[in-house]
């Protein structure tokens, strides 16, 4: 009976294949040994719940799978599983340092070679997918862009237009300055004109993609921190234009507190330059009730540093990695990593998780023309991956306490910043 329900299974199979009914990808896949249990890393909390959902259906859809999800270890950081030989098949990780660590360590497997990548890859945003040491080591799962949000009252109040939010950086700084000149409110708490999350300086280089969109801004993406083989710094050529970077963030950060303590969604910050699509939460629990983006919200590019010129944002996400282990698991993974990606399955990652789409045929979604998503779709093409070389967050790291020294506290000169960035991130470099 088990052999005529395996015989009935393949015929189904190969005629849906036929009538185009499942993923080209998928069925590639098909073709190949599948181990018949993989395991697969997830975030504790809401991920975890919608990978459960997404996890029963493949198995339900591929009888006597199973597919089991765990936590990723506390740091995010892999390295002691798979020098154990303890690893994961499948990790679903943010875009980052990590995927360069795993890659440069040979531990994670080139996609490009898997049976139907050309296809899944070319379905995807052209910038989400960069390529590491030559190869792709990742699948983009759902994105994040890093935009400007305005709280429009506080614009009113300081005798600004909400409908004209500011588009470069000296139209920034004036309206920040307008901002921060209006009374306290009644409980005493001051208003400011703009925030940075100054504390984050001290967690490591990831923060660099929350400061990155101002850097892109200033060099027109012409540089990002490290050359091609990440072996060395490009941020102190002058095409860079760290310096202006520098200038501008000091100058901003006399209208901000020092900390966010002091959030935007407090009411009393007037314009906050790392908003991300994934802190959509977060106007819920806003400070007497919820904000409402195109309402009392205003969203708008991080602003350029003369007016005609492109506007970038950081291309932040998600994006799945599938360990070396065996041929058989590997297959297994790449079977289960396309069925995440066809568009049902990958719609419900990116709706219930808070992401935009990384599947271009996504993007016309009704969800996704709501108002209040458009500017972060429409950002999406503007969108630059941060370099992800393990050499990175190093680098950024370093990049960072010197920028905690020119623009927050003042214990370094404006006029040394790039010298002292540069000399500060080749010394990390040297200690690798």
């Amino acid at each position: 009976m088990s052999g005529l329900r395996n015989t009935t299974f393949r015929i189904l199979f190969i005629l849906a294949m036929v009538a185009g009914l499942l993923p080209v990808a998928i069925a590639g896949a098909q073709d190949q040994p599948m181990a018949d249990s993989i395991r697969v890393s997830v975030v504790a909390g809401a991920m975890q719940d919608t990978m459960t959902e997404i996890v029963n259906a493949y198995q339900e859809a591929n009888p006597g799978v199973t597919v089991t999800l765990e936590l990723e270890p506390e740091g995010g950081a892999f390295q002691a599983l798979i020098a154990a030989g303890n690893q994961p098949d499948l990790i679903i990780t943010s875009f980052g340092p990590q995927l360069g660590t795993l890659a440069e360590q040979g531990a994670a497997v080139a996609v490009e070679d898997l049976s139907g990548a050309a296809e899944l890859l070319d379905r995807l945003e052209p910038a989400s997918v960069q390529k590491l040491y030559g190869h792709n080591y990742y699948v983009p799962i759902g994105a994040d862009v890093t935009l400007m949000i305005y709280n429009k009252a506080l614009f009113e109040e300081a005798g600004l237009d909400p409908a004209d939010p500011p588009v470069t950086w000296d139209e920034f700084l004036a309206a920040a300055e307008a901002i921060d000149a209006l009374p306290a409110r009644e409980n005493g708490d001051d208003v400011y004109g703009t925030v940075f999350w100054n504390e984050a300086l001290q967690w490591g280089g990831w923060y660099w993609n929350m400061l990155q969109p101002i850097y892109l801004n200033a060099n027109q993406d012409e540089c990002q921190l490290l050359n091609n083989l990440a072996t060395d710094i490009v941020f102190d050529r002058e095409e860079c234009e760290l310096d202006k970077f520098f200038e501008f963030t000091h100058a901003a950060q006399q209208f901000a507190p020092p900390t966010m303590e002091k959030n935007f969604f407090g009411r009393n910050i007037g314009m906050w330059l790392q908003y991300g699509y994934s802190w959509e939460p977060n106007l819920e629990s806003a400070a007497g009730e919820p904000m409402v983006i195109g309402e009392d919200v205003g969203v708008a590019p991080v602003p350029v540093p003369e007016e005609g010129e492109t506007a970038f944002t950081t291309f932040g996400g998600r994006a799945a990695v599938i360990l070396k282990t065996t041929p058989e698991r590997e297959a297994r993974a790449w079977h289960f990593l396309n069925y995440l990606m066809e568009d049902e399955n990958n719609l419900k990652f990116i709706t219930e998780l808070g992401y935009l789409p990384v599947i271009t045929a996504l993007n016309d979604n009704p969800y996704f023309q709501e108002p209040a998503r458009q500017p972060f779709v429409e950002l999406l093409a503007n969108g630059v991956v941060p370099e992800q070389f393990a050499t990175a967050d190093r680098v950024a790291a370093a990049l960072q306490g010197v920028y905690q020294g020119v623009v927050v506290d003042g214990s370094i000169p404006l006029e040394e910043g790039v010298t002292a960035a540069a000399e500060a991130a080749r010394a990390a470099i040297a200690e690798q």
